[in-house]
């Protein structure tokens, strides 16, 4: 038994793999959990893919929208303002989706808007409806990884993981109009996503000479 067991603890490998952050979770228990910090109820009816999710209520200003997500139909009632990134995340329970600047300048809540890469801070979620979209959860099929994600995985394509579901989502869409892309094709479709780790590094390996 390797040492991390006998501890108690677990590598970051292990880690990243069981918290989703490269397959996400969109679980009925991820959605449970939405569930119980709110004061209204998320149903999951029986034989359908229909999933209704209230939002705060008792206002005026708010829309009921049909979202496509992953194949998945979710009814949300939603506030205008609010972004798809916030909705995906907060009402749905689809994290693996994440936030970083909100500005559309890290590019870490990528999500794929009918096969195209877009940022999801930056759609509103009213503006979404009629449209299909894909999360990091839904490259995964039957709970397992894709290819891409798979090789991701095996060669530690990452750092802490907070800017992965993002990079994923990118190559993906790259792969599927390029199959045998260039370096400066893999160059354009990653640029604007920001690797705080990695641009932290050099950061330090520039200013006091490495680590």
């Amino acid at each position: 038994m390797s040492e991390e067991k006998q501890t108690g603890h677990i590598s970051r490998r292990e880690f990243l793999k069981d918290a989703g952050l490269i397959v996400g979770g969109a679980t009925i228990g991820s959605i449970a959990l939405v569930n119980a910090c709110s004061d209204k109820t998320v149903t999951v009816p029986a034989g359908t893919t229909t999933v209704t999710v209230p939002g705060s209520g008792g206002s005026s200003s708010s829309d009921v929208i049909t979202l496509n997500i992953n194949d998945r139909e979710y009814k949300v009632q939603v506030k205008p303002y609010w972004p798809l990134s916030f909705v995906l995340r907060d009402k749905l329970g689809l994290f693996g989706t994440k936030v970083g600047c909100e500005y559309g300048q890290c590019a870490s809540c990528t999500v794929l808007q009918d096969g195209m890469p877009v940022l999801s801070c930056l759609v509103l979620a009213v503006e979404a409806e009629g449209k299909k979209y894909t999360t990091v959860e839904g490259l995964a099929s039957a709970g397992n990884l894709s290819q891409l994600q798979q090789k991701w995985y095996d060669n530690e394509a990452f750092q802490c993981g907070y800017c992965t579901p993002g990079f994923l989502v990118a190559a993906t869409a790259l792969l599927a109009s390029n199959s045998r892309p260039s370096l400066d094709d893999v160059r354009e479709a990653f640029s604007g996503h920001i690797c705080s780790c990695y641009n932290f590094k050099l950061y330090i390996e520039n200013t006091v000479g490495g680590v």
